[in-house]
């Protein structure tokens, strides 16, 4: 791709990225997209196919990245951890928060557009696909926690989904609410020791205590 063709391209996204936001998918118009690309809307056409195609380049990227942020809940990435109650597991799990939430701030317009202006486009039951992936994922893990005895309880589908959605929507209502970032920082926290210790119980893990030393789960 040329230099021109790139500078072309960039303020098309640019400008589909204003009339989206405004408007939502739906109400968007190319014509206006084009106009203040300074193009036609036959030139714009030779970089995007239709309109579906100009949202899809502004949220794909997101999309995978949340992706492959919930399949951290499957089997595969718990199977070699030698303790899943663990300090290391939890630093590790705060890590990969951390990350996840510096992504979303950075790329905070790409998910308003997911999550509020989707209406119409082959996205717009992002929110329900990813918290049924997510639901799936934990169920996986939590069954195989219990066949191989890390718990002692098993957890029903409903709840699963309870807790799945629970997370899912906590991110959610970041973009929503526009919290600010020192604000979702400590509210993710709170949701994740909240989740956390309350399904330690309910599968019957024993919990740890501010020096991680394992008590007993009454």
């Amino acid at each position: 791709m040329s230099d021109a063709s790139a500078e072309k391209k960039k303020k098309i996204l640019e400008g589909a990225m204003t009339e989206f936001l405004e408007k939502g998918f739906m109400n968007a118009s190319l014509r206006t997209i084009a106009a203040n690309a300074r193009l036609t809307t036959g030139a714009m056409y030779r970089h995007f196919k239709d309109k579906d195609a100009l949202f899809c380049a502004l949220v794909d990227e997101a999309i995978d990245f949340i992706t492959k942020s919930v399949m951290l809940a499957d089997v595969s990435h718990h199977m070699d951890l030698d303790n899943l109650v663990s300090k290391e597991h939890f630093e590790q799990e705060a890590k990969q928060t951390n990350e996840l939430l510096n992504y979303i701030f950075e790329n905070f317009d790409a998910f308003t557009l997911l999550l509020t202006k989707s209406a119409g486009s082959t996205h717009e039951h992002f929110q329900e696909e990813i918290c049924e992936l997510y639901t799936k994922n934990c169920a996986q893990t939590f069954n195989w926690m219990y066949k191989n005895q890390i718990s002692t309880k098993k957890i029903d589908k409903m709840t699963v989904h309870f807790i799945a959605s629970t997370v899912i929507n906590a991110f959610v209502e970041i973009i929503t609410h526009k919290m600010s970032k020192k604000a979702a920082f400590q509210y993710v926290e709170n949701i994740e020791e909240f989740t956390r210790y309350g399904m330690m119980h309910m599968m019957g893990i024993p919990f740890m205590d501010e020096n991680h030393s394992l008590l007993k789960n009454k």
